[in-house]
């Protein structure tokens, strides 16, 4: 038996082919835009810029060394090798512990623990210039610009090897 062509069916069947192949148009751009979002996360998340690329400039670190000379010398020796219970900071015992972290990392190491007996007072100039003067120390090079107060900033420079951009 033929049975005339019913189009409220037809109609119906086709629609549901229709919503099922928008759903998932949507959950694939939905699932593109997430990783798209992702991947520029982890690009901004990434160290742009290595201390090698010049991040502080020679006259902060002269002023760094000078509260260095201060308020670190006594324990981490005038020549930054350390003793005791102060590490060093210059050479291998500087690198083995920094290269691969961020200057923010030795930013705020030393803000928020040294001096030992008075953490976090010497201000944030005095601390900048401090981290200066540990990297002219250990041979990366003063630029033009100087280190800032700007933690976004200085997450983005790496202490290590030159930055690959």
């Amino acid at each position: 038996m033929n049975f005339p062509h019913n189009s409220k069916h037809s109609t119906g069947r086709n629609f549901g082919v229709g919503v099922w192949l928008l759903a998932s148009l949507l959950v694939a751009g939905v699932v593109i835009w997430y990783a798209g979002g992702a991947i520029r996360t982890a690009r901004a998340a990434a160290p742009s810029k290595s201390a090698q690329d010049g991040v502080y400039t020679a006259e902060q670190a002269t002023l760094g060394k000078t509260a260095y000379n201060d308020s670190c010398g006594g324990c981490h020796m005038d020549d930054l090798s350390g003793s005791g219970q102060a590490p060093g900071l210059a050479g291998e015992a500087f690198s083995q512990f920094w290269d691969g972290r961020t200057v923010y990392d030795l930013y705020e190491v030393t803000r928020s623990t040294m001096p030992q007996d008075k953490p976090d007072s010497l201000g944030a100039e005095a601390y900048l210039g401090i981290v200066a003067y540990m990297l002219q120390a250990n041979n990366y090079p003063a630029g033009k610009d100087k280190l800032k107060d700007d933690p976004d900033e200085l997450k983005n420079i790496t202490i290590g090897k030159k930055s690959s951009q």
